[in-house]
């Protein structure tokens, strides 16, 4: 398929990923997360290892100044700890907490019943080929990932 037939089925797709997908988890998140707070949780957990503030900026593709606001705020809620590295001290490492952990498990539990809901809206053909379709992307994701840290390549 060529490039502009693939980016003309990307732009037909987004107005409906954003209203099934996107919007409604936007509005599912609460206890004052944001979605690159929950965004930064999610690769802190999916990496298995704590990161430098400059990893996870590139990996975010945001400004480390960005980074660091984000980063406080996740510490103010208690999501996230600096350690230092142990091989050099002048690194911090940012590192998951166990209320993060908790928070993503029970927003899983909890609060992601309207995925459940609409997956089961559908008939079995068309979960079977949205299942497909989301592990072609998330394969497709996990290549594009040539621009995070070497370290930090792993499957998410």
């Amino acid at each position: 398929m060529q490039t502009s037939a693939v980016q003309h089925l990307l732009f037909a797709v987004m107005p409906q990923w954003y209203c099934h997908i996107a919007k409604p988890f936007k509005q599912l998140m609460r206890d004052g997360i944001s979605l690159n707070m929950y965004y930064c949780i999610q690769i802190l957990q999916n990496c298995g290892q704590s990161l430098t503030m400059s990893e996870l900026a590139r990996y975010m593709h945001i400004p480390k100044q960005q980074m660091t606001k984000l980063c406080n705020k996740l510490i103010e809620q208690q999501f996230v700890e600096r350690l230092p590295d142990p091989d050099d001290r002048r690194i911090i490492r940012l590192s998951l907490t166990d209320r993060a952990q908790e928070y993503t498990e029970r927003f899983l539990r909890e609060d992601a019943s309207y995925y459940k809901d609409l997956l089961e809206s559908m008939d079995a053909q068309d979960r079977e080929t949205f299942q497909q379709a989301l592990s072609g992307l998330h394969e497709v994701f996990i290549h594009l990932r040539s621009s995070a840290p070497d370290n930090i390549q792993k499957e998410g």
